[in-house]
């Protein structure tokens, strides 16, 4: 195209600087070739357990896709997301289930990479059945997982190994002064196990640290302990998403607050944290173990057997600081241990491109050498570009008229031009983003630069006459427009690439109502042909407006009903309720409804000793009885937890809402049916009517708790109808709890000791810990009163730890003092003893208080030996081998049977004192005397309660009961009393 003539002789007489020329630039700008593309590429199926949007799935997926698409023969890449964190149901796998089935029953998967447990449980039951028997390249299961793995057949993959011992040799390096270390985890049974796996692999370190778990604490507690931190301490994050009110926690926002308040540097387990308040360690990086299961699958792609490839366990880690975090704690770079990655770290072009720079700057004096050579062919030049300007100005012009792109490539040199209107309408300068040497492809779209490579190399191939495509281009400004590209290559005789050039065309605006559709490459014969087409286009259009239009509507029912229904139980929740009863009272304003608040007894520990997954089954059973227990003109509602509502319209009279209660705690006596396990459980009821309780749905439903919650203190398994001397019984009770949560800070609580006498020798044996509440705005409280309040708000928890503590060093005290071979007997709740840590915190208390386990005596009802028998046993029988005494307290007054009674872990019966009580009577007196036999025949000591007369002593002395307790001996003494009292009584 270049138009104009020049003297031959004069390009004659020196062609050989410019060939000189040519060669160095060939040497400095190397050429670019297009490389043919071979067979064609292989499917991988990239599943997720979880949603997109959620920072460890996006890590791991960054890692997979970044790692297969820099490929050779980069695979094509199908992605589905299970979303198994919100949505663990049946419902979600069968609709995963038909998706796949239908989407894939065309596309031939090569290989399958999962991200966490939940995807590769469903490719390990479906890829023979419905994705060609693929190999499995897991990610982001633990070693635990991979042991349980059915079938290993043809699977590979990489494990997520936590392990922090790494950090702390890391944070020791550091800062040599660390003694204390605090672990922030949740109390989710993934967040308990992954808490107590870290703190028994940091203390395998034998670094002798204190480890501090904050589980126990809420959100705003834990971040107001850590800013008073001292110097000594720091801070390590595993993973938090509740806090121990059970609230939902964001752990980005909770990181960086925790990372901005905290006075010591707080390490992570998961690189996921940094840039949202982590300082730093050896981080579990998401992205890396993407791109590792990614090359695990590149390599079975290639031939070999995923079975055949090792596991990879070890190579997920990157040891990285935040440089931020670094200046706010003032730590120099020169501490950290040696090949850490620094992130933020302020840029310095030098010393990030020195080797650039230098590089330049000798490519700079090459360049001046060539411009002092190329100085003496300007004259040359000049007379050349003269007629090309002539060329060029035609040329542009056309360009410029025709109101599209002109686009041209050299194949021997892969440069590329583009006419002046590509810039104008991208906004770009010439060379501004490297255009000519390839730089146009990282701006075009990147789920149209797939499609744009297959099309141009098919057309250079020589499938197609001649190049056509649509794609997106981003412009200077950040927006994409859409290019219609049409273009042919040129060939030399032997077949081989000479130029390609074509036109583009900006079809934008065409393609903002039709982006979905691709534009037929065609040119229209005629007008008619381009109308008809056009049409088609029009109804297909109007087709899809029509279905996305039903699509909308599903899914706002959708979400209509996720909104307005319990996701468990399938039953209305607490909104659709309150709408309800308000449409109600505003249409019946005469009328009268019931109001049915209930509550499964004992929830808490089939929860803790059956499991949660068993729980969730028991409460959809007993959605599905009430169901079943209905009338038809009842409404149920699930509030969350145990807690159902039951509305009743239109009640006739009193009878009729008695009539319905006590069918419903009939209807529940009968047993549960549940994974070949029969469940016995009860219901406690509180009622409340409109209008007489409350002219409102929040008035309604508070009044009908209270009177749930004084069925339950009535013994459960019963109802209670609303009456207003309940609201005064629920604000006294109120009262009470205000106060006792300050009772053990303001010194309010103390300790009396009842002495325990062995009948056999006359000699103390020791005392019973009985608590006292003095409150200077309630006086004297009753523990009668207080103590159930305790474990119902589970205050018992620390005020029963306290009383431990306390009755054990007052007894090291005594014995101190030379008051030897004294016991000391405890009361235990069953709240207290439904903790995790029961066993291991008593044991604490001794090792704290020095007391010797054999001087220890934790009484038992019980009560609560039969509501938890296997969990409680479990936890006692470890004490009980140490040598603390296990009595078991009110015996009589139960209902275990002899075979459980044989298997308890106990040492001591103590007879109730309702059978001293009447042991004047022969019946009593016979009855009293076969428990002590029973105790002894199995080898059991037996204590006696409430002794108060000369004959209850004598009578029992001659039935050889071993210990006796009462007023007769002394009533409860004031700690500061007990030295004095026993001082001249010899110890038992």
């Amino acid at each position: 195209m270049v138009a104009g003539r020049f003297d031959l002789k004069v390009l004659r007489s020196w062609w050989m600087p410019l060939l000189l020329v040519a060669m160095l630039s060939t040497f400095l700008f190397p050429v670019l070739t297009v490389k043919a593309e071979g067979a064609p590429p292989q499917n991988v199926l990239v599943l997720h357990s979880y949603q997109k949007g959620f920072a460890w799935t996006d890590e791991q997926s960054d890692g997979i896709e970044e790692r297969l698409k820099g490929a050779e023969n980069a695979p094509v890449i199908y992605t589905e997301y299970m979303d198994w964190k919100r949505y663990p149901n049946q419902e979600n796998l069968k609709q995963l289930y038909q998706t796949i089935k239908l989407k894939y029953h065309n596309i031939h998967v090569d290989a399958i990479i999962t991200t966490d447990d939940a995807a590769l449980s469903f490719a390990l039951k479906y890829r023979q059945e419905i994705l060609d028997d693929a190999p499995i390249i897991f990610s982001g299961v633990n070693e635990l997982g991979v042991d349980n793995i059915p079938d290993k057949r043809n699977i590979t993959g990489v494990t997520e190994k936590i392990d922090p011992t790494r950090t702390i040799q890391m944070a020791l390096q550091i800062n040599p002064s660390i003694r204390k270390v605090y672990v922030v985890f949740d109390n989710s049974e993934s967040g308990l196990s992954t808490g107590k796996l870290v703190m028994d692999r940091i203390a395998s370190l034998n670094q002798r640290l204190e480890l501090i778990p904050l589980n126990r604490l809420s959100s705003e507690q834990i971040v107001q302990n850590v800013s008073g931190l001292s110097s000594d301490s720091i801070v390590l994050m595993t993973t938090y998403f509740s806090d121990s009110t059970g609230r939902i926690i964001e752990f980005e926002r909770f990181a960086s607050e925790l990372g901005k308040r905290s006075s010591v540097p707080v390490y992570h387990i998961y690189d996921f944290a940094l840039n949202h308040g982590a300082f730093g360690g050896s981080l579990i990086s998401g992205k890396i173990q993407g791109q590792t299961s990614a090359g695990l699958a590149l390599r079975v792609l290639q031939g070999e057997r995923a079975d055949g490839l090792p596991i990879v366990t070890d190579s997920t880690i990157r040891n990285v600081f935040d440089y931020n975090e670094l200046q706010h704690f003032g730590i120099p770079l020169n501490k950290l241990p040696k090949g850490s990655e620094v992130i933020n770290k302020p840029f310095s072009f030098y010393e990030t491109y020195r080797t650039l720079v230098l590089g330049t700057i000798a490519a700079f004096a090459v360049l001046l050498v060539f411009i002092l050579i190329l100085l003496f062919y300007v004259q040359l030049v000049k007379r050349m570009r003269s007629n090309l300007e002539i060329s060029n100005e035609r040329f542009s012009l056309a360009a410029y008229g025709s109101d599209a792109v002109i686009w041209d490539v050299d194949m021997s040199s892969m440069v590329y031009y583009f006419s002046d209107s590509w810039y104008e309408l991208l906004g770009y300068e010439r060379g501004e983003i490297n255009e000519s040497h390839g730089g146009w492809r990282e701006i075009v779209h990147p789920e149209d630069a797939e499609q744009e490579n297959m099309l141009r190399t098919q057309h250079l191939e020589g499938r197609s006459s001649y190049y056509y495509a649509e794609y997106r281009m981003r412009s200077k400004s950040g927006e994409y427009l859409w290019f219609q590209a049409r273009g042919k290559v040129l060939r030399s005789a032997g077949g081989g690439y000479i130029r390609f050039a074509g036109s583009m065309v900006d079809v934008t605006d065409r393609k903002g109502y039709e982006s979905k559709l691709q534009m037929s490459y065609q040119e229209l014969e005629s007008t008619y042909e381009e109308l008809t087409a056009l049409q088609d286009e029009l109804m297909e259009q109007y087709k899809k407006v029509v279905e996305n239009q039903e699509l909308l509507q599903a899914s706002e029912e959708k979400y209509r009903l996720l909104a307005y229904n319990d996701v468990l139980s399938g039953l209305p929740n607490r909104l659709s309720l309150s709408e309800e009863l308000t449409n109600f009272i505003e249409e019946h304003p005469g009328g009268q409804a019931a109001l049915f608040f209930l509550d499964i007894d004992n929830f808490k520990y089939i929860n803790d000793t059956m499991g949660h997954t068993f729980g969730d089954e028991l409460l959809v059973k007993a959605g599905e009885r009430l169901l079943k227990l209905s009338d038809g003109r009842c409404r149920h509602f699930r509030f969350g937890g145990d807690e159902f509502v039951i509305l009743i319209k239109d009640v006739e009279g009193y009878a009729e809402v008695i009539y319905y209660a006590e069918s419903l705690v009939q209807g529940f006596s009968e047993p549960f049916e549940l994974n070949a396990s029969s469940v016995h459980i009860s219901i406690s009821i509180g009622i409340s009517s409109y209008p007489e309780n409350g002219t409102n749905a929040e008035e309604l439903l508070k009044n009908a708790d209270i009177a749930m919650y004084k069925a339950k203190e009535a013994g459960k398994g019963t109802y209670v109808v609303y009456g207003e001397e309940m609201q005064q019984h629920f604000d006294e009770r109120m009262i009470v709890e205000h106060h006792l949560r300050n009772a053990i800070a303001n010194n309010e609580l103390s300790l009396q000791y009842q002495p325990l006498v062995d009948t056999g020798s006359g000699r103390i044996w020791g005392f019973e810990a009985l608590i006292r509440w003095n409150s200077p705005v309630l006086g004297f409280v009753s523990p009668l009163s207080f103590i159930t309040i305790a474990e119902d708000c589970r205050l018992i928890v620390p005020i029963g730890e306290w009383v431990l503590r306390k009755a054990c060093r007052f007894m090291r005290e005594l014995q101190a003092q030379g008051y030897e071979g004294y016991h000391i007997s405890v009361n235990i709740s069953v709240v207290q003893l439904m903790l995790d840590d029961f066993t291991d915190m008593v044991l604490t208390v001794l090792g704290d208080t020095g007391l010797a386990p054999e001087y220890l005596e934790l009484e038992i009802t019980e009560s609560i030996f039969m509501e938890s028998f296997e969990a409680i046993s479990s936890k006692l029988e470890p004490l009980k081998q140490r040598g603390i005494g296990i009595a078991l307290d009110d015996f009589g007054t139960g209902y275990s049977s002899l075979s459980y009674l044989k298997q308890l872990p106990i040492t001591t019966l103590k007879i109730d004192k309702s059978f001293i009580d009447s042991i004047d009577t022969p019946n009593n007196m016979s009855l009293a005397s076969s428990i002590v036999t029973i105790g002894h025949d199995m080898g059991l000591n037996v204590t006696a309660e409430g002794v108060e007369t000369q004959e209850q002593l004598a009578f029992l002395e001659r039935t050889s009961c071993d210990k006796i307790q009462g007023y007769f001996i002394s009533r409860p003494i004031p700690e500061k009393e007990v030295a004095g009292w026993i001082s001249g009584r010899p110890a038992g």
